[in-house]
């Protein structure tokens, strides 16, 4: 799940359905949320709420802040390219990807990422991630709920 800003809000229900299929005893399968805001201390949205998910199990929170003084800017995608190595594989175990957010810069610079990743893990053309990214939306496996500004 890819949801930074406002983003993050579906995926609390995706978080409220693992508690409860947790509660009835069922296993949860791994997750994965990419959360990112401009400044911890202003805009984490749900941080607690967020926080008890990762502490209960329910998900793997990685979060990304691009306002922080004295600290270089963050996003979600420089997260999941230091994760390539994790991720990647998850799809080839079946994983879904959501992403919900900003459409202008945030989701095509995640797909990019992605379709790096998937290029240098595999020794692929861009083409080819391409395709394997197309491939996992024809699937079903690939989601997106974004939003542009006018």
């Amino acid at each position: 799940m890819v949801g930074p800003g406002t983003g993050v809000a579906p995926f609390r229900g995706f978080l409220q359905a693992r508690h409860v299929l947790k509660e009835q005893g069922q296993e949860v399968g791994e997750a994965h949320l990419y959360f990112g805001c401009r400044n911890p201390e202003h805009d984490y949205l749900y941080k607690n709420e967020l926080e008890a998910a990762q502490q209960e199990g329910l998900v793997k929170l990685h979060t990304a802040f691009s306002r922080v003084d004295g600290e270089e800017k963050c996003y979600v995608q420089h997260l999941m390219r230091d994760d390539a190595q994790h991720l990647i594989p998850l799809f080839e175990e079946g994983a879904h990807l959501y992403i919900c957010g900003d459409g202008s810069k945030m989701a095509p610079d995640v797909e990019a990422t992605l379709q790096q990743a998937y290029a240098d893990i595999h020794g692929k053309s861009a083409k080819e991630a391409e395709d394997w990214l197309n491939q996992l939306q024809q699937e079903g496996r690939y989601a997106k709920d974004v939003w542009t500004g006018i």
